[in-house]
């Protein structure tokens, strides 16, 4: 029965060091630290350097123009594209004349939006 109770002994007493070793940030130091160096490693001989440089530049580009679509949707801009009688033959139609903006849907868009963040204030 003692040798039960020394066993069940050492087993809680594992379970907690094994916890504790866990559960602390000093464990997954060297862990993470060696997953890093291994990144690395294989970034050097699988990876492009060029890919780094024009990934991140696509996805700049992407954004910019997808918030430029939000943008117009938003406060309801179309480019307005027209064929001029002096374009040559086979051009296709070009941006005319600036953007087409409906002044007074974006003035009560605009207005409507000042008393509800003044309403939201208020209360």
């Amino acid at each position: 029965m003692q040798r039960l109770q020394d066993l069940w002994q050492n087993l809680v007493e594992l379970a907690v060091l094994t916890k504790m070793c866990l559960t602390t940030f000093w464990f997954w130091v060297p862990p993470l630290f060696a997953a890093y160096m291994y990144l690395q490693l294989w970034m050097i001989f699988f990876v492009h350097p060029l890919t780094l440089i024009i990934l991140p530049a696509v996805l700049l580009v992407y954004g910019m123009a997808q918030e430029n679509k939000r943008t117009r949707a938003m406060y309801g801009l179309e480019i307005v594209k027209k064929k001029s009688s002096t374009d040559p033959l086979g051009e296709r139609p070009h941006e005319f004349g600036g953007f087409k903006w409906e002044v007074e849907k974006a003035l009560d868009n605009y207005e409507k939006t000042v008393k509800e963040k003044v309403k939201e204030e208020s209360e």
